[in-house]
């Protein structure tokens, strides 16, 4: 064979890998590529702590709190105006973790340390003895794991409270995590202030159980913890994509847990001004809330910019969530608006810890960061902008859910202990409505305040249709959700 015949046999060849390595022409594998996927999980946010509206109507909440990146995926998105967590932060978070209720894991508490129980006590009642108080373990199935097997750089950032200190499940990278960026035991902060080091009792240190750590570089700065967290969860993002890799960042901030305390410039925005539409002053620790709110959200739309600017915007999903219902009363006072205690969650009875809607009902929001219905993924998972669902969806819906947008199957042995639902279809509007499933919730601690649905307790919601049992005093209650979301009439 002379050269000029090779030549011409080898031109097609070569035009033809020519083609495939122009721009816009897609491999099948680059249309194969699992998208991105971001769960922004903010702790102790109440459903009303928006200026978006997830209930029915709008209300003097939605104008107190700004939130404009809530608006903008909610504007792209889908909103969901049922969804549910446990009560408090360690069961939601173990079941979005492993797809399971707490009434299986039996992480029904929040954790600290594995041999101390953090329950408090009644006259006739203390916690089970057999809850896990060391939490989440590196034995356990965790989603990252799965995530990380198919191919997922995996990114911890923020508050983790799965495992007790001292045990594996302190630290994230053993439960799947490439990357952990201020994990550990603790549910909550010593400090937001870069100033005192975030709880930390010396610069460049690290003071278990409340100091956060891994953020020693911003320790003596005025960089708030949000911010601190934003800027390393995007340096994060960067090193995901120049690894060619897609990403799996779960962004939990502590915000806007306790304590409460000022998120500077945001607290302008509220100290000294009065409610909109009324003549009443905004209390101070109402102005510390506030601006932390409006921080978490500064950080949302942070991370939805460099997503964009890398240019992963249309292959880039996120879910937004909240891991209890929102705090009330305890260390935020009792007249939030020239209301009564235990109204901050308004129309929802109670907050943090409750048996009521308060205490469990939370903000949800699916998105892709920016939409483009001709792009391979959103084809797959197309999501109409402005959307409104009334599926009910709970914690542990999380696991089956990203499972299916990332193309993981969940091993047989494990799929009979999945108590979550995967809400591909509500998402996409697709059908298969959730509105007559059972959901349960198991919480037989006592958390902290008294009364209002702050006793041990269990409840399962049906449809509309929602009971409770207390432990103490062994009474039921029964409320038809639809018609009373307040739960002011008892029909036991």
């Amino acid at each position: 064979m002379t050269s000029e015949t090779r030549a011409l046999i080898s031109l097609p060849i070569f035009l033809a890998l020519g083609l495939l390595m122009l721009p816009g022409c897609a491999t099948v594998e680059q249309e194969a590529r699992p998208p991105n996927i971001i769960l922004f999980l903010v702790d102790d946010m109440g459903w009303q702590d928006t200026s978006v509206e997830f209930h029915s109507e709008r209300t003097p909440f939605n104008d107190h709190f700004s939130t404009p990146n809530m608006e903008r995926i909610a504007s792209t998105g889908i909103l969901f105006t049922q969804a549910y967590a446990a009560p408090v932060c360690s069961p939601t978070r173990t079941s979005i973790m492993t797809g399971q209720s707490p009434v299986r894991h039996h992480v029904t508490n929040w954790t600290l340390f594995p041999d101390r129980d953090q329950s408090g006590e009644t006259e006739r009642l203390k916690a089970p003895r057999d809850w896990r108080k060391e939490g989440l373990q590196a034995r356990d199935l965790t989603l990252p794991k799965l995530l990380k097997d198919h191919g997922y750089f995996t990114i911890h950032c923020g508050k983790a409270h799965w495992g007790a200190h001292g045990t594996s499940g302190n630290d994230p990278t053993n439960l799947g995590f490439d990357i952990n960026i201020a994990g550990h035991a603790a549910g909550a902060p010593g400090h937001y202030h870069g100033e005192e080091n975030y709880g930390n009792e010396e610069p460049r240190g690290y003071t278990p159980p409340w100091g956060v750590p891994g953020l020693e570089k911003y320790h003596g700065t005025t960089t708030h913890l949000t911010d601190a967290l934003t800027t390393e969860a995007c340096q994060a993002i960067e090193t995901a994509a120049k690894r060619d890799q897609p990403f799996y960042l779960y962004m939990a901030h502590y915000a806007v847990h306790t304590p409460i305390q000022e998120h500077r410039p945001y607290i302008d925005h509220y100290r000294g001004h009065t409610y909109q539409h009324t003549d009443l002053e905004i209390p101070e620790v109402e102005a510390r809330y506030a601006s932390m709110v409006e921080g978490m959200d500064a950080s949302l739309g942070t991370i939805l910019e460099k997503v964009e600017s890398l240019g992963l915007a249309e292959e880039t999903i996120v879910l937004f969530g909240s891991d209890n219902g929102g705090l009330s009363a305890h260390a935020r006072g009792t007249t939030p608006m020239g209301t009564e205690a235990d109204s901050h969650n308004w129309p929802l009875k109670a907050g943090k810890g409750s048996a009521y809607e308060g205490g469990t009902r939370v903000p949800m929001i699916v998105s892709w960061v920016k939409v483009q219905p001709d792009h391979p993924n959103q084809q797959s998972v197309p999501i109409q902008p402005a959307g409104k669902s009334g599926a009910l969806a709970i914690s542990e819906d999380f696991f089956p859910t990203i499972c299916r947008l990332a193309g993981v199957e969940i091993p047989t042995e494990y799929q009979e202990n999945v108590d979550g639902v995967d809400l591909l279809d509500a998402i996409t509007g697709a059908g298969s409505s959730t509105r007559e499933r059972a959901l349960l919730f198991h919480y037989p601690h006592v958390w902290g305040p008294k009364g209002l649905g702050y006793e041990p307790h269990s409840s399962i919601r049906v449809g509309d249709w929602k009971a409770i049992y207390f432990y103490e005093p062994q009474t039921w209650e029964l409320y038809n959700l639809g018609e009373d979301i307040g739960e002011a009439d008892d029909l036991s």
